[in-house]
């Protein structure tokens, strides 16, 4: 095989979701690299209406964790069936630690237009291709983390509280999110 090719799959071989991460900033220089890696990304459509916002503000990723796990507890008491209400809360055991990382990326895209909704209906978003496009850059984004040293883990069991999630984060209403990346320098294990 190529070069190239053999450093993308050595590059694919060592990344893995990271959710242990050193206390220490990520640097602007740093997040505008991440920031170009997902801007790079194709996308459906060539419509360029991704978003990336990345939160470095410890007290409210704090908050943004403590209040998803309270909205996520509150959704999981109006379960009727016991045994789904059990079984929901403890699949989101782990939804929402990203609360002590370093950096909060938050993907979201442009809804998809309401034409489509009408005329295709839940198949809008995948025709429309916000969300497809928003993975592919989050992949972008993932592989130049690994690349700059950084680990990485994609969270989307926080968007069983969609709705309370992008309130917290500011999400515009033409917008959804649509996945959550928790990044930061890797901790060295002993």
């Amino acid at each position: 095989m190529t070069e190239d090719y053999d450093r993308l799959i050595q590059l694919l071989e060592r990344r893995h979701s990271c959710r242990s991460f050193a206390p220490d900033p990520v640097d602007e220089k740093t997040l505008q690299y991440l920031s170009d890696a997902f801007a790079l990304a194709p996308q459906a459509g060539g419509k360029r209406e991704l978003r990336c916002r990345f939160i470095t503000d410890r007290d409210a990723m704090r908050n943004l964790a403590e209040r998803g796990q309270e909205a996520f507890n509150a959704y999981c008491q109006n379960i009727a069936s016991t045994f789904v209400r059990e079984e929901t809360m403890r699949y989101g055991e782990n939804f929402f630690w990203f609360g002590e990382a370093p950096v909060l990326a938050a993907v979201s895209c442009r809804k998809a237009p309401t034409f489509l909704e009408k005329s295709i209906g839940h198949k809008a978003s995948l025709n429309w291709g916000g969300e497809l496009s928003a993975a592919m850059a989050s992949f972008g984004l993932l592989l130049a983390a690994e690349t700059l040293g950084l680990g990485a883990c994609c969270l989307t069991g926080p968007l069983i509280v969609w709705h309370e999630m992008e309130s917290l984060l500011d999400i515009s209403r033409r917008d959804t999110l649509i996945l959550l990346i928790a990044l930061g320098h890797k901790r060295i294990q002993p």
